[in-house]
């Protein structure tokens, strides 16, 4: 634990404030800015507003390479065809007021165009400061023309939110580590290393969600074609990475001894959180490495022929267990429920040698049970709960609720389904369908399922399931 304090108190998130209250202008966007503009309230609830403010940003770096930036009249009908592609049903007087809406409150036209002004507490001050930035400013061109251009405030912003992969950031990461050290900008080369730190975090976490998500599935893994591709990816990044790192905490301690005061400091901080993250890429790299073994063992052990002695009742000791367990706690034995109640099983092969032996030896020697004779009694297949066309009817009403949303909980689909009436009995199995959508392998929605906290209600009891739309359906539906 202190090890953890002295890393925070070393690593103060002053510059990581100031970056996220750039965007309090776009998140404070909400259809109530659009009360009073003779517009329906309902179409205007359908807007993706910060959709609109984050193309209307592009937008204007995309005419900055061309014209230096673009005029109001462009910005506001970009955003009036992207308002109007995003609801058909407003018109274009309407989708133009409210393009103007966005622009004016990316440049903070309420308050004449100034800077906006946030509050934030800086640990290294020890008090509570201001920070002022824009995101849009106004030029005039050699022509007279007025152009907003954007800040670099906004730069940092756009610039930021692109995503690359984790490992791939952490190569670009060591290449500007490396060339800030040989170009003598130490203080440069500890933030770097600093998010190199926290990239390393992140890549730890894909790796342990990835291996996490092959387990959950082992039957349903392709070892060849899945689970060897990313453990020989992984194997080959964290080896690039060990080298790299050992490189710069060598050169670093290189040049230790030649500088002195501020820049030392620098120096061994940064020798240090290099340490720290190389140390994290071994014990990686040691886990990535068994993997295959355990992976094997863990197919070996589903495919295993069980003894008769070692199969579970499975009423009394996994059904009846399991209905009483919260999912939470479901998930964290899954993959031995996983094993116990539905093994995987290798196709049947016909055994020739084995089909003749049994038509040809005696009676006497076939087994005691056989021998005895006895009744056979016919399996009577458990009725299914829910009718295919229920089940499809509920699944229907759920998919376009989860789409409507975007994001809801159980709490949401009861009030929604009580809303338009759904008979118990339905409202019943959209509960079933939201939880087969806990397990990835059988989600009929293909969405997104977490828990968030816990529902007592008269229908339900336990977790808070969560359904949230994929990110590609999401850019789908709002592009």
């Amino acid at each position: 634990m202190a090890d953890v304090t002295r890393n925070l108190h070393r690593q103060p998130v002053t510059r990581q404030q100031k970056n996220l209250l750039v965007a309090e202008p776009i998140a404070r966007l909400s259809p109530e800015r659009f009360r009073g503009l003779a517009i329906d309230p309902v179409l205007v609830d359908t807007l993706d507003l910060k959709y609109l403010a984050l193309v209307a940003i592009d937008f204007i770096m995309e005419r900055s390479a061309v014209d230096g930036g673009a005029t109001d009249e462009e910005i506001v009908a970009f955003l009036a065809s992207e308002a109007h592609l995003m609801q058909p049903g407003l018109n274009q007087e309407e989708c133009r007021r409210i393009g103007r809406v966005i622009v004016d409150q990316l440049a903070n036209a309420r308050d004449g165009h100034r800077a906006f002004s946030e509050r934030y507490f800086s640990r290294e001050d020890g008090r509570t400061l201001v920070h002022t930035f824009q995101l849009l400013t106004l030029a005039v061109d050699v022509d007279g023309t007025v152009r907003f251009r954007l800040h670099r405030d906004a730069q940092v912003l756009t610039l930021g939110m692109l995503d690359v992969p984790p490992d791939f950031a952490e190569e670009a990461e060591a290449i500007m580590i490396r060339r800030a050290i040989e170009r003598g900008r130490f203080r440069d080369a500890r933030t770097l290393a600093e998010r190199a730190r926290l990239r390393s975090i992140h890549y730890r976490r894909a790796i342990d969600d990835a291996l996490f998500d092959a387990r959950r599935a082992i039957e349903r893994m392709t070892w060849s074609e899945q689970t060897i591709p990313m453990l020989d990816a992984a194997r080959a990044h964290l080896q690039e990475r060990l080298r790299h790192e050992a490189e710069m905490i060598g050169a670093a301690g290189d040049v230790i001894g030649t500088v002195s005061g501020e820049e030392r400091d620098h120096l061994i901080d940064l020798r240090e959180i290099l340490t720290e993250c190389r140390s994290r890429h071994h014990d990686l790299f040691m886990r990535v490495m068994t993997a295959s073994e355990e992976f094997r063992d863990a197919q070996v052990q589903a495919f295993r022929a069980r003894p008769r002695r070692d199969i579970p009742e499975l009423e009394d000791q996994v059904l009846v267990p399991l209905l009483s367990c919260s999912i939470g706690s479901v998930a964290a034995i899954a993959d031995d429920i996983v094993v116990l109640f539905g093994a995987p099983r290798p196709p049947r092969l016909f055994d020739l040698t084995r089909a003749f032996e049994l038509c040809t030896r005696p009676r006497e020697h076939c087994d005691p049970d056989e021998a005895e004779g006895g009744k056979f009694t016919d399996l009577v297949p458990v009725a299914p709960t829910f009718a295919e066309d229920e089940i499809a009817e509920a699944g229907d009403w759920l998919a376009r609720t989860v789409g409507a949303a975007g994001r809801i909980d159980m709490h949401g689909v009861l009030a929604a389904g009580e809303q338009d009436e759904l008979e118990p009995r339905m409202l019943r199995c959209v509960l079933f369908l939201m939880l087969r959508s806990w397990s990835p392998g059988e989600d009929p929605l293909d969405v997104v399922a977490s828990i968030d906290g816990t529902i007592n209600h008269r229908r339900v009891t336990g977790d808070n399931l969560v359904l949230e739309r994929q990110p590609e359906q999401w850019t789908t539906s709002t592009a």
